[in-house]
C-alpha cells in the first residue's frame, strides 16, 4: 500500500513537472511571438518615418508599402536600407505585374519605382561594388549589342537613355548602329563599369519609340574582372593642362617627358579614381575628347617625395550634372620604370582590407540602430 501510494506521488509530481514544462515552453512561445510582433511593428514605424522624411508622394508610398506586405513582411527595415533586399522585392513585383498589366501602365509603375529606388538611396553603387542587374545602369553607359554572340560584325554600338525599374532604353550611338529587330527578339549585351569590370547579359526586345529601343531587364549579368591594374579611390583636386599633341607620334614609343604637346588651356581638376593605367577626373568644363589632359602628380619614393608628369588620353567622356563631365582616360608615354612607380603609388593608396570591411559594418549596423531607435521613439 505505501508502494503504491508512493508511486503515485512520484507519478504526479513528474506530471506536474512536465506539465510546468510545457507552460514555460508556451509562455515562452507566445513572448517570442510578441516581442517579433513588437519588433516588426518598431520596423513599420521606422519605414513610415523614412517615407515621411524622405518625402514620399501617395502613390509612391503605396506602392513601397504593398512590396513590403508582399514580399518581406517580417523583415521591413531590410527592404528600405539594404540595396539586395530592395532589388529582390522589386524584381518579384515586376516580374509579376508582367502577368497582368499591359506595357505602359507597367512603364509608370516602373518610373514610380524608379523614383523610390532615388528617394532611398538605392541608386547609388558603392565604390567597387558589382551590380546585380540592369535596372542599376547609368544614363549615357555605353553598350555594345548583337543578335548573334560571338561574331564581331555584328556588334552595335548604344548608350542608355533611360532606365526605370521595368525597362531600360538604348539609343544606337550612330545611324550605323542601328539594329533592324522585332519584339521578342533574344539581344546579347556587352558593358563595363570603371571601378568594377566587364558584364556579359541577355534580355529580350519589348518595341521602338522613335530612335530608342525598349528592353526587358536582365536579373542574370556575366561579370569579368579584366583590370590589368588595380583602381582604387582617390579625392584630390590637382591643376589640369588641356593640350594638343600631334598624330604623328607614336605615342606607345615616346616618354610622356619628350611628347611635344601644345597647352590649349589649364584648368582644375578632381582625381576620383586612378590605376598603374589611367584614371577618372572630374572637371567643369565641356572638353574635347581628340585633346589630352597633362598634369603632375606627387610620388613618395623611396628618396622622398618625387613629381612626376602624366599625360592622359581621353577614353570616355560622361555628363555628370550642373556642367561637370567625368573624363575616364588611359596614360600614354609611360616607361616601364614609371609603370612600377605607379604601381607601388597606388597600392599604398589602398586601405587595409580588413579595416574598411571592418568600418563599413560598423557603418551600417550604426544606421539600423539609429532608424530602430527613431521609429521606436515616435
Amino acid at each position: 500500500m505505501l508502494f503504491t501510494v508512493q508511486s503515485n506521488l512520484i507519478w504526479l509530481i513528474t506530471l506536474m513537472l512536465m506539465g510546468l514544462l510545457v507552460l514555460a515552453v508556451i509562455v515562452e512561445i507566445i513572448r517570442r511571438k510578441k516581442e517579433r510582433k513588437n519588433n516588426i511593428l518598431q520596423q513599420w514605424n521606422t519605414v513610415n518615418t523614412i517615407i515621411v522624411e524622405k518625402e514620399f508622394n501617395e502613390e509612391e508610398a503605396s506602392v513601397l508599402r504593398k512590396i513590403i506586405e508582399k514580399y518581406e513582411p517580417n523583415n521591413p527595415i531590410n527592404v528600405v536600407t539594404i540595396r539586395q533586399n530592395f532589388n529582390r522585392c522589386v524584381q518579384r513585383y515586376v516580374q509579376d505585374l508582367r502577368k497582368s498589366v499591359s506595357f505602359e501602365e507597367l512603364d509608370n509603375i516602373g518610373n514610380v519605382l524608379k523614383e523610390i529606388r532615388v528617394r532611398l538611396g538605392m541608386d547609388y553603387i558603392p565604390y567597387g561594388q558589382r551590380i546585380y542587374s540592369t535596372a542599376e545602369l547609368y544614363t549615357n553607359q555605353t553598350l555594345w549589342m548583337s543578335l548573334h554572340l560571338g561574331v564581331s560584325e555584328s556588334w552595335r554600338k548604344g548608350k542608355v537613355s533611360g532606365v526605370n525599374e521595368a525597362f531600360f532604353r538604348v539609343a544606337p550611338f550612330t545611324a550605323q548602329d542601328k539594329m533592324n529587330l522585332k519584339e521578342g527578339d533574344e539581344v546579347v549585351f556587352r558593358t563595363w563599369r570603371d571601378d568594377d569590370g566587364r558584364y556579359q547579359f541577355k534580355t529580350i526586345y519589348r518595341g521602338k519609340e522613335e530612335d530608342v529601343y525598349v528592353f526587358d531587364h536582365a536579373f542574370t549579368l556575366e561579370r569579368y574582372q579584366t583590370r590589368a591594374y588595380l583602381r582604387v579611390r582617390m579625392e584630390k583636386t590637382i591643376d589640369v593642362n588641356v593640350v594638343k599633341i600631334s598624330n604623328k607620334y607614336d605615342l606607345n614609343q615616346i616618354s610622356a617627358e619628350d611628347i611635344p604637346y601644345k597647352v590649349e588651356y589649364s584648368t582644375k581638376a578632381r582625381v576620383v579614381n586612378i590605376s598603374a593605367g589611367g584614371c577618372a577626373l572630374l572637371i567643369d568644363r565641356d572638353i574635347d575628347e581628340d585633346l589630352f589632359l597633362q598634369f603632375d602628380i606627387e610620388l613618395e619614393d623611396e628618396g622622398g617625395q618625387k613629381s612626376i608628369k602624366l599625360i592622359t588620353k581621353i577614353l570616355e567622356k560622361l555628363s555628370v550634372s550642373l556642367g561637370r563631365y567625368m573624363y575616364r582616360g588611359v596614360f600614354v608615354g609611360v616607361t616601364n620604370e614609371l609603370r612600377e612607380k605607379l604601381i607601388k603609388y597606388v597600392y599604398r593608396l589602398q586601405p587595409p582590407i580588413s579595416t574598411a570591411l571592418k568600418e563599413q559594418q560598423r557603418l551600417i549596423e550604426e544606421k539600423k540602430k539609429y532608424q530602430l531607435d527613431r521609429g521606436s521613439s515616435q
